[in-house]
């Protein structure tokens, strides 16, 4: 199609090919395939000079729009491009260090204030696809990905606890055992962890409304397994419930910060390095 139009505005055979920095036997060829596709002679001799036929000067302004129309299409590809090239797609799965997290995006984007911050909300059983197909830069989850194309690092281990409002029918000591669970209705806020799993002889509801797990607490001798933020939550609300750590019976979920080996933004692999940097600080700290 460009070497037809240009061909046709400048009425010359050897300027074209020039300008086209191509042998002038191959664009006459181009041009000889193009009329044959069409079933037109596009262009008549003029002296030394070739000019458009009737259907040629029809094909031409055709073709015009439709170059017009490629160049519209390729700005707004490299437009979208360099929107992607500033974008950070994270996930983040909720936990005790949610605000902690943030925080470190946060510090990235008051120092790169043209990255445009985007936060999914992704199934866990999607994101490794994601992180592939480049739809996520960056994911903080209860995941550990063995792909060979992806980095990864342990964060920290989300713990859990116990909580109860205690009475003649519910009253758990300080570090409980499995027994001692069974037979007990239990309730989680949309665990990051399969809870059913680690105490399979309990009744378990998974429950995403906390107003309905301090109802059932108070008024049904539930027992709650929630994080410690949830904790802190429903010991505002109610002081009187008792809270105790399930660490002596290693229940935790690990949480791992994942990205693309070859994620071509430079800010993704500062992020994922500061994370890790802040969270290796972080668990020394508590251990010291």
């Amino acid at each position: 199609m460009l070497y037809f139009t240009e061909t046709a505005r400048l009425q010359h055979m050897t300027e074209a090919s020039l300008v086209l920095n191509v042998a002038q036997s191959a664009l006459s060829r181009q041009i000889g395939l193009l009329e044959n596709d069409l079933g037109i002679e596009l262009f008549k001799r003029e002296g030394r000079n070739i000019i458009l036929t009737e259907e040629g000067k029809i094909f031409y302004e055709d073709a015009m729009k439709i170059l017009e129309v490629v160049d519209k299409t390729k700005e707004k590809i490299s437009e979208s491009k360099k929107a992607d090239a500033q974008t950070l797609n994270i996930h983040i799965t909720k936990s005790d260090m949610t605000t902690k997290v943030l925080h470190s995006f946060q510090k990235l984007l008051v120092e790169n204030p043209e990255i445009d911050f985007s936060i999914q909300k992704s199934d866990e059983s999607t994101i490794e696809q994601k992180l592939l197909d480049h739809t996520l830069d960056i994911a903080v989850s209860t995941n550990k990905f063995s792909n060979e194309n992806i980095n990864n690092v342990l964060l920290f281990d989300q713990n859990y606890y116990y909580i109860f409002r205690e009475s003649s029918e519910t009253n758990l000591p300080i570090k409980a055992s499995l027994n001692e669970f069974e037979d007990l209705s239990l309730v989680t806020l949309d665990a990051v962890m399969d809870i059913e799993s680690q105490f399979k002889r309990s009744s378990v509801l998974n429950i995403n409304d906390i107003a309905i797990i301090q109802y059932l607490l108070m008024h049904h001798n539930h027992v709650g397994i929630l994080s410690f933020d949830e904790t802190k939550i429903l010991k505002h609300n109610y002081p009187n419930f008792v809270v105790h750590s399930l660490e002596h019976l290693n229940i935790r979920q690990p949480l791992y910060v994942n990205i693309l080996k070859n994620n071509e933004k430079p800010f993704v692999h500062k992020l994922y390095n500061q994370l890790k940097n802040e969270f290796s600080t972080l668990k020394s700290r508590m251990m010291g």
